[in-house]
């Protein structure tokens, strides 16, 4: 019985000291993909200028040069939305939603401003 108990503090002991070491790998590798890590970035993105802040005597928005274009966009009730439930197809919807970009010639930021409006149920809860 002596021997039986002895073999099993021994096996416990190994297990303890495993699960230490596990432990501490996977810290060390959260700790190198948290410092590693760069926020998403879409390539497609102009970036932010002073120019496009510029105000000189009045306001100008920030979109003004593509207001023509945005007049032919569909209204929001032509475009898809997305609920995020059951056997979903996000992937049609994301290329949906860049068909729609491309053909009207759309800017991401009315996109993303319409995303609350396309986005129903769970979907709507995650953004």
């Amino acid at each position: 019985m002596n021997e039986k108990t002895n073999q099993f503090a021994t096996h416990l002991a190994k297990s303890d000291s495993e699960r230490q070491k596990l432990k501490n790998e996977i810290i060390a590798n959260v700790e190198q993909i948290h410092k590693n890590y760069e926020p998403h970035m879409p390539r497609h993105s102009t970036p932010f200028t002073e120019e496009k802040l510029s105000v000189k005597g009045s306001f100008t928005p920030l979109l003004g040069e593509n207001v023509v274009s945005v007049k032919d966009i569909p209204k929001l009730e032509e475009w898809p939305t997305f609920s995020g439930e059951g056997e979903y197809n996000h992937i049609e919807f994301i290329r949906t939603i860049d068909m729609l970009q491309e053909d009207f010639n759309i800017p991401d930021e009315i996109i993303v401003g319409k995303l609350h409006c396309l986005f129903t149920r769970t979907a709507k809860k995650w953004y």
